[in-house]
């Protein structure tokens, strides 16, 4: 498990996704490009709706990467279905779409939104490549 804290400032994002894009380098880069778009997504949110700085906490096993991130904004997030016209708002719907699973935990002063995916195509891929 590792963790990284970042400020409230737009070019925490950045390092966000280069912190998650590390914790998963041997990860397949499918799996890598999804992990770095929804931390995206929810570092964005963390900014923008919580107006917090947060925690990303990345755990990587045989089978799953995990990755979290925690505000101190104290909201639970709704999944919204945005106006095509608006410019946010599409951050939990992106994250249910490309994450194996997800959620929401609400703690005292914060919130913590978690996705894995799953690695086992990963591995299987692996597998493949070396039986050939």
């Amino acid at each position: 498990m590792t963790t990284a804290r970042y400020p409230e400032e737009p070019a925490s994002v950045s390092k966000a996704r280069a912190f998650v894009a590390n914790a998963l380098r041997d990860a397949s880069g499918e799996v890598r490009d999804r992990a770095v778009l929804i931390t995206s997504e929810l570092a964005t949110n963390a900014i923008i709706h919580a107006h917090s700085s947060f925690t990303v906490t990345t755990t990587v096993t045989a089978d799953e990467a995990r990755v979290s991130v925690t505000d101190t904004g104290g909201e639970v997030p709704q999944p919204r279905r945005p106006d095509p016209s608006e410019a946010h708002g599409r951050g939990l719907l992106i994250m249910s779409t490309l994450a194996d699973r997800w959620g929401i935990e609400p703690g005292p002063g914060s919130t913590t939104v978690w996705f894995t995916l799953s690695l086992a195509a990963d591995r299987a891929a692996v597998s493949d490549a070396s039986a050939s």
